[in-house]
């Protein structure tokens, strides 16, 4: 829920040039026991993710963190069943583990509470001149996610989900 401030009585309208252009934000929270937990995230201003880039941005993940990846991963039909993306999970199985969530899940997903925060807080009610406000409004808030360890804990957490 999103709120604003306004007279008693006088609903606030919120004017924004029509675009259809968007931000598109691919994110993962990562936990490895006994280190700290990390945020790692691509945008995509004026674009959205396909099916194809998921392959490159999880090689990417991999390389940051050095470690074998276990992915929770819904089961959104872009990315969860394409078959250029089933054949990568196969291929890469030695290091990349999935565990499939059903198919609207959205409290078993840890990086939910990402969005979450971002969409009732500093995006909540954001409204953008141009797209590039929008970028770095969101880029701004990712980053100080990625400094609270506290919070990428309480969404594994919330997500009912914990480090063994």
């Amino acid at each position: 829920m999103r709120t604003t401030w306004a007279r008693r009585g006088h609903t606030p309208i919120l004017t924004a040039p029509a675009s259809h252009k968007k931000t598109s934000m691919a994110g993962w929270c990562c936990y490895r026991t006994g280190h700290t937990p990390r945020l790692r995230y691509n945008l995509r201003p004026g674009g959205h993710f396909t099916a194809a880039d998921f392959p490159d941005l999880l090689r990417r993940l991999h390389r940051h963190l050095d470690a074998p990846v276990v992915l929770v991963w819904d089961n959104l039909t872009g990315h969860a069943r394409d078959k250029g993306v089933l054949a990568f999970l196969d291929d890469n199985a030695d290091w990349l583990t999935v565990y499939r969530l059903p198919g609207y899940a959205p409290e078993l997903n840890p990086v939910e509470g990402l969005w979450g925060l971002l969409k009732d807080g500093p995006l909540g009610n954001l409204v953008a001149r141009v797209l590039d406000e929008v970028t770095t409004a969101a880029r701004r808030a990712l980053r100080r996610t990625q400094y609270r360890p506290d919070l990428l804990l309480a969404f594994l957490a919330g997500a009912g989900l914990a480090l063994d």
